[in-house]
């Protein structure tokens, strides 16, 4: 049956057990979801006959093991959904070369992976750097004549949508929830025709790397409830399709970006940045000494400012008043020589 077998997809069930484990001699899947059931085990190896497989959805499961390096023989792979399992490990295959250069949507969010982000497995990725083509996944049976198409569920801008149809010029990365950690790779702003990012919700540290501004096709980018550090980098402001971002809680400092997308971007997007200022935060960037920017409070400044201008005004007349007229009314040889220097001036100033 594996044999002729396109498409098995028994998703959104009540489906248990380990999954079979048998090694079929020859497999013709191109689609396997099995997603939202309640299997566990492992990833069974006999997938890596699967050499045709383009889309591999197992997401919504208890399954355990590691990183699929068996699957390195499948060139084919479009579609790899891993989400909402208890797969650990890093990811990364040490002993073999996984390239993929087919692959366009992968999620592993919500598992337990670790170690650092795989910056050899990112400038594998072709089909990320370059709009290939504009169709979608679909297959023809050869008995009813009618087309199968994909249906997989992702996290889109903070929001969890099913897509219906799966365009091959759609290219999502998604590692959130996980237990990631060291650097953004600099490989990564070579997938130019990336659409969506999710890197949040790890352990994820150092500064985020100018690169990314070159994701000109970019819609979605969350980094949040990370360990980030440093600015953010005026790079970001040239995407001028990202329509949803979140660099929320982490470590970053400085002035946010007043350009291009980032005007239209909320105060959600970066709370929890104690550092940064900016309009959006409603906070102004002022210029220490050692020439740094540091986060102040527009509004509270302000009004400060104000209110030690108008309080000043009444205190220094009252002050200077005193000081020239107290020595006058309390000291009598003060008192005695003002009257005679204004004696004198009279004087002068009546004689012909």
């Amino acid at each position: 049956m594996m044999g002729s077998l396109v498409v098995l997809n028994p998703r959104s069930n009540q489906l248990s057990g380990d999954i079979p484990q048998n090694i079929p001699e020859t497999c013709s899947l191109k689609t396997l979801d099995i997603s939202e059931n309640l299997l566990q085990g492992q990833i069974p190896l006999w997938l890596a006959n699967c050499t045709k497989l383009e889309v591999l959805n197992i997401g919504g499961n208890q399954i355990g093991g590691t990183f699929p390096c068996h699957f390195k023989a499948i060139s084919s792979l479009r579609v790899l959904v891993l989400r909402f399992n208890k797969l650990h490990g890093e990811i990364r295959c040490p002993h073999s070369n996984i390239t993929w250069q087919m692959l366009q949507i992968i999620d592993l969010s919500s598992n337990a992976f670790s170690g650092t982000l795989p910056a050899s497995l990112f400038a594998s990725w072709v089909a990320m750097k370059a709009n290939v083509d504009f169709d979608r996944l679909q297959y023809q049976s050869s008995w009813s004549g009618l087309y199968y198409e994909d249906t997989i569920s992702v996290t889109l801008k903070g929001l969890q949508l099913e897509l219906v149809r799966i365009l091959t010029i759609f290219t999502s990365i998604d590692f959130s929830g996980n237990r990631l950690e060291g650097p953004i790779p600099h490989t990564l702003g070579d997938l130019k025709a990336l659409y969506f990012l999710n890197l949040s919700h790890n352990a994820i540290s150092g500064s985020i790397p100018p690169v990314l501004g070159n994701l000109h096709q970019l819609e979605s980018l969350d980094l949040s409830w990370n360990y980030l550090r440093g600015t953010i980098p005026a790079q970001l402001a040239n995407l001028d399709f990202l329509s949803f971002l979140n660099l929320s809680n982490n470590q970053l400092v400085g002035s946010i970006p007043a350009s291009g997308q980032f005007l239209t971007f909320s105060e959600s997007s970066f709370e929890g940045n104690l550092g940064l200022c900016g309009l959006q935060l409603n906070k102004s960037c002022s210029i220490t000494t050692n020439g740094t920017e540091e986060a102040g409070d527009d509004g509270d400044s302000d009004d400060n400012d104000f209110k030690w201008f108008y309080l000043g005004i009444p205190i220094g007349f009252v002050v200077g008043f005193w000081a020239f007229c107290g020595p006058l009314v309390f000291i009598r040889s003060w008192r005695f020589a003002y009257y005679r220097f204004w004696d004198k001036v009279l004087f002068r100033h009546s004689r012909p």
